[in-house]
């Protein structure tokens, strides 16, 4: 049975008003509870690392998923994300990451995914692939693994019938 999105807990950082107002229909067309939205990075930080208390503990704001804009006043998106993965003082490393941008190239996907991105997509938005890639990530996450400079999801999205050892790689396969 499928994931019920109404469930979804958003937060979406996106400086563009129009689009911001996109992000809240398309929500409300597939169920999603209305996102929280915030305009630069700074703000969603300061959210998802949340505030202290009086009685000393510090309340965060408590999400499944984050959508970011690449394109951001000063810190950019992607950099959001890599200090979400890599920072020490993290609120959540492990919170799903989808960058949104207008310019898709293999090389932006490349760099979005060395940051530790779970999903990438595309302006203008289509709902179809938003329902998408949400689903995937909820219905389908994929384990978290650190590997040197990386630290995100596992890029691989299925097992391979045919593999046959602890190692994937040619130089790996001619070291045994």
């Amino acid at each position: 049975m499928p994931y019920d999105l109404n469930r979804l807990n958003l937060l979406v950082v996106e400086p563009d008003a129009d689009v911001a107002s996109t992000w809240r229909r398309l929500t409300a067309t597939l169920r999603i509870k209305t996102p929280h939205i915030v305009p630069n990075s700074a703000q969603a930080w300061t959210l998802l690392k949340g505030v202290p208390q009086a009685n000393g503990s510090v309340a965060g704001l408590q999400v499944d998923a984050v959508i970011v804009r690449w394109e951001l006043p000063g810190e950019d998106g992607l950099n959001l994300i890599t200090r979400l993965r890599r920072d020490p003082d993290s609120p959540s490393p492990f919170l799903p990451a989808v960058i949104v941008t207008a310019t898709v190239t293999r090389e932006r996907i490349r760099r979005a995914l060395d940051a530790g991105v779970n999903e990438v997509l595309a302006l203008p938005l289509a709902p179809k692939a938003v329902e998408s890639r949400l689903r995937e990530m909820v219905e389908r996450p994929r384990k978290f693994i650190r590997d040197g400079g990386y630290f995100g999801p596992d890029r691989r999205r299925q097992a391979r019938a045919d593999y046959a050892g602890p190692f994937r790689r040619a130089a790996d396969r001619a070291a045994e």
